[in-house]
């Protein structure tokens, strides 16, 4: 029963949310442009609202494209990280479970724990001495294999940013879509409406914001 209300209640959220232009354009940017488009359509000489359509096409290529990127960046970041992690786990030993980008890195900055201790203890870095157990690990002093783990751990880095930097995008974009999207409710003055209700005793004026 209760998962019964939850539905209900879900349906009418998005019926009534998914009505308003602006929270179409913050769910699929350029889908509030297009919405737009439709309603003028019937009242408006085309070639005045062509410029809307251009728009939601423009918008809605963009954000199918910042999709793409983001998704193929994610995944070579991830095929990356899988890759160095192996090369890790294979050649200095080291146990994953638990770790941070940043013990990564010193994976592949330093040729052991040991060296890596002493080093943090000779700087004065104590806090950022590793002293619990799992920590271990040890290239044998072969150069060759902890470059290689290095080189895969940046390219991994890099994917993650570059990803970062497409998510940051998609933000970006349902931002201006929406602003976008107020600013054509604007010229065509469909922020605010009017409709007037008459019956034999009254006479309404409902005030209508679209949102």
């Amino acid at each position: 029963m209760k998962k019964t209300s939850k539905f209900i209640y879900l349906s009418i959220f998005l019926t009534i949310g998914l009505s308003s232009p602006i929270l179409k354009s913050l769910v699929f940017p350029g889908w509030g442009e297009l919405s737009e488009y439709n309603a003028l359509y019937k009242e408006n000489d085309i070639e005045n609202i062509t410029y809307i359509k251009e728009r939601a096409r423009y918008i809605m290529f963009q954000e199918t494209a910042l999709w793409i990127g983001f998704n193929i960046f994610r995944d070579l970041n991830k095929s990356y990280e899988n890759d160095y992690q192996l090369l890790g786990a294979i050649n200095a030993g080291v146990n994953w479970t638990g770790k941070n980008d940043l013990f990564a890195a010193n994976v592949g900055n330093f040729n052991n724990l040991e060296e890596y201790n002493a080093y943090k203890l000779l700087t004065g870095q104590y806090e950022d001495v590793y002293l619990e157990d799992g920590f271990h690990w040890n290239w044998q002093n072969n150069n060759d294999n902890r470059l290689k783990y290095d080189r895969t751990r940046n390219k991994s880095e890099k994917y993650d940013k570059f990803k970062t930097y497409l998510a940051a995008g998609l933000i970006i974009n349902r931002v201006v879509s929406s602003f976008d999207v107020l600013s054509i409710m604007k010229k065509h003055n469909r922020i605010i409406s009017f409709d007037l209700e008459e019956d034999s005793t009254n006479l309404k004026l409902n005030l209508n914001y679209h949102f």
